[in-house]
């Protein structure tokens, strides 16, 4: 018998694409008689009223089937994680490094992860404080990368970055992206940073679009504590954002204190998936046209 006998079905909003995943897995758990709670935005593709908050899925549920992208999963994993929910993407966005059933696949995989056939894929996150006049304003966790951005698109920012205490570099830029591993296939990778393997013990700072070709990707180790200081002279909008979900406007003399964070996400992953698979498919290696 599996472990999971209580199921939450959260689908990624504003996206009719989904329908047709949703009710695949809705026709599966039905036919095996296991109960299931979905969000507001599944209830809407439903044309269901009814629907179960975030909070009473927390409270409720085994285990979470993430319906959408990246992104999607992300912005559930914010709430789940906290309690120690583990998760399963469906994928039905454009990349999908997290999300790893097929649409194609629903039902086999389905049939794996309820006969227990899976392996749990345990993920790190971060945790990145704002600190403004010595008073922390806002504290927030993510699974991908936090990231220094300037809001105004044609315009650099001066962060002032030490490591562990000492001066790292200032650099001039369009910002700066902390990632985990399993973010170094996300922004950290457009920026031009490496990939590095889910069960490294390293993050990775990577300047966006840097003034000075010398300012380079650079791997740290993951218990490092990284102080990001937006100079005086960046009198101009920017801000700190977490996984792409929470955006934190910051201003000049601010700090961005980032380290490794307590909090674990636990995704869910069939049979004959794992990270060297997911690459090779979404990055094409090996492809012989």
């Amino acid at each position: 018998m599996s472990i999971f006998k209580k199921i939450a079905i959260i689908s990624k909003k504003d996206d009719e694409s989904v329908k047709d995943s949703l009710d695949t897995v809705i026709k599966y758990l039905d036919k095996k008689k296991i109960q299931y709670f979905f969000d507001e935005n599944s209830s809407i593709l439903l044309k269901k009223t009814n629907y179960s908050s975030i909070e009473d899925i927390k409270n409720s549920c085994d285990i979470a089937f993430i319906i959408g992208g990246d992104g999607t999963l992300l912005r559930s994993a914010q709430e789940l994680s906290k309690a120690n929910i583990p998760i399963c993407g469906i994928n039905r966005g454009r990349l999908g490094f997290l999300v790893d059933i097929s649409p194609n696949h629903i039902e086999e995989n389905l049939n794996s992860i309820f006969s227990d056939k899976y392996s749990v894929d345990e993920r790190i996150s971060l945790t990145g404080s704002v600190i403004r006049d010595g008073n922390e304003i806002s504290q927030n966790i993510s699974f991908n990368d936090v990231v220094i951005h300037s809001k105004d698109a044609v315009r650099m920012i001066e962060m002032d970055t030490t490591l562990n205490g000492k001066n790292l570099y200032t650099v001039n830029a369009d910002g700066l992206v902390i990632s985990t591993p399993t973010g170094s296939t996300a922004y950290s990778l457009s920026s031009g940073g490496p990939i590095l393997e889910p069960t490294m013990d390293a993050l990775v700072i990577v300047p966006i679009c840097p003034h000075l070709l010398s300012n380079r990707p650079f791997v740290i180790d993951m218990n490092s504590i990284i102080e990001i200081k937006l100079s005086e002279k960046s009198n101009m909008n920017a801000s700190v954002t977490f996984d792409g979900q929470i955006n934190i406007p910051i201003q000049a003399n601010d700090i961005i204190k980032i380290s490794k964070g307590e909090t674990t996400l636990k995704l869910i992953q069939p049979p004959g998936i794992d990270f060297l698979s997911i690459l090779r498919e979404k990055l094409g290696w090996g492809y012989k046209p």
